[in-house]
């Protein structure tokens, strides 16, 4: 049982040196399903000019997209990201 230990020990020590060596990544960007694809883009503003200033300062092909709130009142959001994006999380709602 004690054996069972050190080899976890040693592995755990392993992994913690690896992890020193090549850290992780602290901003996380999800990614479609290519590596080689562009970060994603997936902001939503509140206002609309403050989503089509944020357009017009990105360097890749965005569009708007206005959603409706759940609640009813006529209230939207605008999402800023790409068709391949959207159409990519649409398909697997």
């Amino acid at each position: 049982m004690k054996r069972k230990w050190e080899e976890k020990l040693k592995r755990i020590e392993e992994l913690a040196s690896q992890y020193e060596r090549k850290p992780l990544s602290s901003v996380y960007r999800p990614r479609l399903s290519k590596s080689e694809e562009p970060p994603s883009i997936w902001k939503l503003f509140y206002r609309q000019n403050q989503a089509f200033n944020f357009v017009q300062s990105c360097k890749e092909d965005v569009h708007v997209f206005a959603l409706e709130c759940k609640v009813g009142d006529g209230q939207r959001i605008y999402l800023v990201t790409t068709y391949a994006q959207l159409w990519f999380y649409y398909k697997s709602r």
